[in-house]
Order: structure tokens, then C-alpha cells, then sequence
């Protein structure tokens, strides 16, 4: 990793952040996201590049020593739990969550910044945050039927915001304005718990 990859990615995250914060603005009806919920971080995989796991280092290296020593027993937990799982697809909580909170929050990667926001997938489908079906962000407008947003409930709130799916999937915040735009590299991508 270059000596100053770390430099441009705050500069990356810097303008990604605020388009995000745009974003979540412009959908502040639908959008319940807020300090404690921590939905999105109790049942996941949460894909990690090695530049943001680079990121998350420094923002762990930040944190107080009983906090770090908390977080590597999750760590130590969820790796014993994972070698007893059987299933394919191991979920679990992410070892940055503590008291309902995340440790590292200012340092947490791509895919914590954009959760909560509908976007395009690779065929151009709009997917919702999986809060949706716990009656969170943007249940009053998600048909779970037709698995669309729906024009109709749309108009049944009252609402003058419509609801928008965004441009943020990590493929396209990564390639084209990481990688194309800013000259960023990267490099592999692992879950947070592969990374560790």
C-alpha cells in the first residue's frame, strides 16, 4: 500500500460523505436510521476492502485499551462460532459494535456509511436495507409483496419527498468513483472477520 493511500482515501471519503449526507437528507421521511438502533450490525458479513480495513486499523488504534481488549473477545468468540458453523453463509454481529454502538464509527467502511439507503444493483434493481421488513426504513412505502417501492403507498403518506434509490452499491463507489475518478487501489476484498 502506498505511503499516502490513506491520505486520499479521506479525501475520497470526504466527498463520498457528503453526497451520502445529501442523500440521507433528501429521504430524512423514510429513513429511520439512528444512534442505538444498530439493526444493520447485529446479522451480516459486512464486506470490507484492505484500504478500509487499513482505515479501521487506525481507528482501532485509536480506542482505549478496554475497548480493543472488548472487541478481540468478540472477535475470539465469533471466529470459534464460525468453525462450529454448517451452514455456507456465516451472519454475525460485528465485533466494532459495543453498548449498541459503533467503536469505530468516523473509521467504518463503505458499506456502514451507505446502509439504510435503497440503490441499484448490478442489473440496475433497485434493492432496499433489509430494515424494511422490521418495519424501519421504508416500510410505509416498500410493497413486500411485489418486493418494490411502491407509486401508490407512495401517495398514501402524504409525503412531498419521494422515495429514491441511489447510485451507491459498493461496486459502483469503489470502481468508479474510488478506482476511475480518484486513482485509488483498493485491494482485496474480505469480510471484517476474514480480515482479522
Amino acid at each position: 500500500m502506498r505511503e499516502n493511500q490513506l491520505e486520499d482515501y479521506c479525501a475520497y471519503l470526504h466527498l463520498v460523505t457528503k453526497r451520502l449526507d445529501e442523500y440521507f437528507a433528501s429521504q430524512t421521511p423514510y429513513i429511520f436510521c439512528k444512534e442505538g438502533c444498530s439493526k444493520c450490525c447485529r446479522h451480516g458479513e459486512y464486506p470490507c476492502s484492505e484500504l478500509e480495513f487499513a482505515f479501521l486499523r487506525v481507528g482501532y488504534a485509536a480506542l482505549d485499551i478496554q475497548t480493543q481488549k472488548l472487541i478481540v473477545a468478540k472477535v475470539m468468540k465469533i471466529i470459534e462460532e464460525k468453525q462450529n458453523c454448517t451452514d455456507g453463509v456465516y451472519n454475525y454481529e460485528c465485533p466494532f459494535l459495543i453498548n449498541d454502538r459503533c467503536s469505530v464509527y468516523n473509521y467504518r467502511p463503505l458499506i456502514c456509511r451507505t446502509f439504510g439507503l435503497p440503490y441499484y444493483d448490478d442489473d440496475n434493481k433497485i434493492k432496499v436495507p433489509f430494515c424494511v421488513y422490521d418495519g424501519l426504513n421504508y416500510n410505509q412505502v416498500y410493497d413486500k409483496e411485489s418486493k418494490t417501492i411502491s407509486v401508490d403507498m407512495y401517495k398514501s403518506t402524504g409525503y412531498t419527498q419521494e422515495p429514491l434509490a441511489f447510485n451507491v452499491s459498493l461496486k459502483f463507489l469503489i470502481t468508479k468513483v474510488g478506482v476511475e475518478t480518484m486513482g485509488l487501489d483498493f485491494g482485496e476484498e474480505k469480510t471484517i472477520l476474514d480480515w482479522m
